[in-house]
């Protein structure tokens, strides 16, 4: 990081869509970041009424027209950014709009999601396009975040079940860091049904690999919500590894009490009442 981290408070731009119903991406990342201590900016790819995972057909409105017209704006008022947070985009155009941000703001941190698929299958409503504009912006990103379906669309590569192999995942992170030279934390990480975790890769370190117990549940946006608390660690000056164990920390509270309270999976995890342990956890700086 340059000297400009190290101003009072960090400023991101955040671009991902906002779900009216079902917490994920943009009503997932802003609350988190905001108790990081961040300024953020949203940057709204799309409106939704809910997400699309479980609530049948969402209204959408597609906003790349207007991210155009919001970055022109920004450009002439010249603010600055300390870090770029990118998450999904349903097409090309909208992932062209990113990669004009991160190009409009070349000194900021740039951090891409490379939102593009789960359990071995890219989604269905992506388009080829959408998969070559992804691959295209993690080639201008400083960390990517994939889960194991991502990465091995990153890397051309058939996709392969899990449990994973401590080589195979060591492989998957070290050809993610050569191919895109940026930082990687490679995702749902499995070794065996009781253990999920993630693969940290930053600088001309090893691959280090964090692992955590494997939960009987999926709620949707818990991987917007560790990106997001990833990066609101990391902007705080924990290492990337740090960061990541306090994401996986965060989330698998936030989780098991999800599960605990009956919360209904595609409505998302219930992470508002542990945020003053989250802001707790970013403050520590213990090394890992």
């Amino acid at each position: 990081m340059t000297d400009k981290h190290l101003s009072t408070i960090k400023h991101v731009i955040c671009i991902q869509d906002i779900s009216c119903y079902g917490k994920c991406s943009l009503t997932v990342a802003l609350p988190i970041l905001n108790a990081a201590g961040l300024q953020v900016s949203p940057l709204p790819t799309a409106l939704l009424s809910t997400h699309t995972g479980g609530f049948g057909t969402p209204h959408k409105l597609d906003l790349h027209d207007d991210m155009n017209a919001i970055l022109h704006h920004w450009e002439n008022i010249a603010f600055s950014a300390d870090a770029i947070y990118s998450g999904y985009a349903s097409d090309k155009q909208q992932l062209d709009s990113v990669i004009r941000a991160f190009s409009q703001y070349p000194d900021a941190l740039h951090l891409a999601d490379p939102v593009m698929g789960d359990h071995g299958k890219r989604y269905a409503s992506l388009s080829d396009d959408v998969e070559r504009g992804m691959k295209e912006l993690c080639h201008t990103a400083d960390i990517i975040t994939p889960n194991m379906t991502e990465a091995y669309i990153l890397l051309d590569e058939p996709f392969q079940a899990a449990p994973y192999t401590e080589t195979e995942l060591f492989r998957i992170t070290t050809e993610l860091k050569q191919r895109y030279q940026a930082d990687i934390i490679l995702t749902g990480a499995s070794v065996s049904k009781h253990q999920l975790g993630c693969v940290c890769l930053s600088g001309n370190e090893k691959p280090r690999l964090l692992m955590a117990e494997s939960l009987p549940y999926h709620y949707h946006g818990s991987g917007d919500l560790f990106t997001s608390a990833f990066l609101g660690a990391y902007l705080n000056n924990q290492s990337l590894t740090q960061a990541c164990q306090t994401a996986m920390t965060y989330t698998i509270q936030c989780m098991k009490f999800s599960h605990k309270a009956s919360q209904p999976e595609r409505n998302g995890i219930c992470f508002e009442p542990f945020l003053a342990d989250y802001i707790a956890l970013c403050r520590s700086n213990k090394n890992i």
